[in-house]
């Protein structure tokens, strides 16, 4: 006989948890929108996993699709993603839940040829038509309303982009997160091969589903030459990595995956939201602009754009520097969700902000809107290089000041790519990568690190916008790299970088017919050091580092001229820094007016 009494007292239990479970669900929902500053969750959330989605060409696509519970038809925003789609690291189902608990209804999609999709997978190269075919699917469902919207960061933001100028009738907005409209300067960084990154991404991620770096020597694997063979250091054959390190320069290969210069058929207007340390922060910029004056419609030339002191991985408080609580990313939510309520309904919602441009302001800590990048009070102003030929460390003479230089002996150091000066911070997330605002005085302890410093600051100084540097310089080799990293020194002495860029000399003039050096011939170097929003506060120094590496967030330059996938020889480079009168090497830094 059954012993009913324990079967209710059991089964009560189990209702009980399950009760417990949902109030739980319910609580944190309301605790996240309290938090992120959104309205209360209005509905409850179903969840339909693997619905099977046809492309035009027969291949189907699985998504999860997060709808409210209620009966009715909601707006849709789709994601589209090559690391799975209930992957908790990328909290697909966080979105999904937030979304569909406002009244949309949200669809996250494996891309092709990962996990639970059909088809192979080669980054990048199917998801402009698999975009597009996805928004026509997702417009006329029963629970749609027929207007789409996009959202998703990295990979799952260039499909956004890719699929944009295919210009689906359903699509109506975009938040496309730490991306950009042309993939090549991504990771072919002014020819320079974002090593680190390319070379663990594709191992991660080339296959059906995603690898583990856990059992590999990164630094092994890192060491390894040629290029073309790292991958199969890793025992792996990736075609792919083969691929982008066998064309490093702006060819066919990558005009297949860019839509920057497609941008007048796209017709969806775009919230931006980039990070002063990620690595596609400059592209984004450009993407920007691109939008506002060239978008192929008056809803797309309204775009905007939110740059914070980000990661890739959207973090905002390191070991080093702290920027606070307005800082967490997760605020941003309440953005994209207005964003989303007013171009995919109907009800009068209003445009986030009037302002184009919102920036965090870092060292200040604080964010400001604005009415365009870069700003037009800017006063962009020379900040010269000078030594007595000794700017070799941070311990050296180097000295950074508005005044040209006069009869000045140059600087002086070597560069053997069997010891290039490690990354330390910056954009690359891959491997043992570092990264954000680090302290760079062990880096500006070594010979081959030349750190020219202001001094102390009397007053404080706003720099926002785009840092470029130029640099007079000559070397022993026929090929070589030169970088250039611009740093906050703090009081104490700690020095935290803001942003580097970096210039191979073959390409110093153009891509498509590099130019190699002739032995110790003075060059000059144009070298974008990229964009920043940095308050220099009273006492600090504006520092300004220069090498020829910063590996393995870039590939060494071997020295010799030849071919990066296929060299393995390496030379060591004599390389001269000149500041004097003829050859006043400098940086140029965006000033903001103080009265402003």
């Amino acid at each position: 006989m059954r012993d009913w009494k324990k079967i209710t007292v059991v089964g009560g239990g189990l209702l009980f948890l399950l009760v417990f479970a949902v109030s739980f669900e319910n609580l944190k929902g309301r605790a996240i929108a309290l938090y992120m500053d959104l309205p209360q969750p209005a509905y409850s959330v179903k969840i339909d996993r693997d619905v099977m989605i046809p492309m035009s060409d027969g291949v189907r696509l699985a998504a999860d699709i997060y709808r409210p519970g209620k009966p009715g038809k909601y707006p849709v925003i789709v994601t589209r993603t090559p690391y799975g789609k209930r992957n908790p690291h990328h909290k697909y189902a966080f979105a999904g839940k937030m979304f569909a608990s406002q009244g949309f209804a949200f669809v996250v999609q494996d891309v092709r040829g990962k996990y639970d999709s059909e088809g192979d997978f080669y980054p990048y190269i199917w998801e402009g038509r698999d975009g597009h075919d996805t928004f026509e699917w997702a417009g006329v469902q029963d629970w749609s309303s027929g207007k789409v919207g996009t959202y998703g960061f990295s990979y799952w933001g260039s499909t956004q982009w890719l699929s944009a100028p295919y210009q689906s009738k359903y699509l109506r907005a975009m938040v496309p997160i730490v991306t950009s409209q042309d993939l090549y300067p991504r990771w072919m960084y002014n020819g320079v091969f974002r090593y680190n990154d390319v070379l663990f991404w594709h191992y991660g991620n080339s296959g059906r589903y995603e690898r583990s770096l856990e059992h590999i020597d990164i630094d092994l694997a890192l060491q390894t030459l040629p290029l073309i063979e790292a991958d199969d250091s890793m025992g792996a054959d990736i075609p792919s990595y083969n691929d982008w390190v066998s064309h490093p320069t702006p060819d066919q290969y990558w005009d297949a995956i860019r839509v920057d210069t497609l941008v007048d058929q796209i017709q969806a207007p775009a919230l931006l939201i980039g990070g002063w340390y990620d690595y596609y922060l400059e592209l984004m910029l450009e993407d920007f602009n691109r939008m506002v004056t060239m978008g192929g419609s008056e809803e797309a030339r309204q775009s905007r754009i939110i740059v914070g002191p980000w990661t890739h991985e959207s973090v905002s408080k390191f070991d080093d520097v702290d920027f606070g609580p307005q800082a967490d990313f997760m605020q941003q939510i309440k953005a994209m969700l207005s964003w989303y309520n007013f171009w995919l309904r109907d009800d009068g919602a209003e445009m986030p902000s009037d302002s184009p441009v919102t920036i965090f302001v870092m060292g200040g800590n604080e964010w400001r809107e604005e009415a365009e990048w870069p700003l037009a009070r800017t006063q962009f102003t020379k900040y010269y290089l000078h030594s007595n030929g000794n700017a070799n460390t941070s311990g050296g003479d180097g000295i950074l000041s508005p005044e040209l230089p006069g009869e000045e002996p140059p600087d002086h150091f070597t560069y053997d790519p069997a010891n290039p000066v490690p990354s330390l911070g910056g954009t690359s997330i891959y491997g043992n990568a570092t990264p954000g605002p680090r302290d760079q005085r062990q880096i500006e302890m070594r010979p081959d690190v030349l750190v020219y410093t202001t001094p102390p600051l009397d007053e404080e100084i706003e720099i926002i916008g785009p840092v470029s540097a130029i640099i007079y310089a000559s070397s022993s080799a026929v090929d070589t790299d030169f970088s250039v990293k611009l740093v906050d020194v703090y009081p104490d002495g700690k020095a935290i970088n803001l942003r580097s860029g970096m210039v191979r000399a073959r390409y110093r003039d153009s891509f498509t017919e590099p130019a190699f050096l002739e032995e110790n011939e003075i060059y000059e170097f144009e070298i974008p050091v990229g964009a920043t929003a940095n308050l220099f506060k009273k006492d600090h120094c504006i520092r300004i580092e220069v090498s020829s590496s910063h590996f393995p967030e870039f590939g060494r330059n071997l020295n010799t001229g030849a071919d990066i996938a296929s060299d393995r020889e390496m030379v060591t480079a004599k390389q001269t820094i000149f500041h004097d009168q003829d050859n006043p090497s400098y940086v140029l830094l965006p000033l903001i007016p103080s009265d402003t």
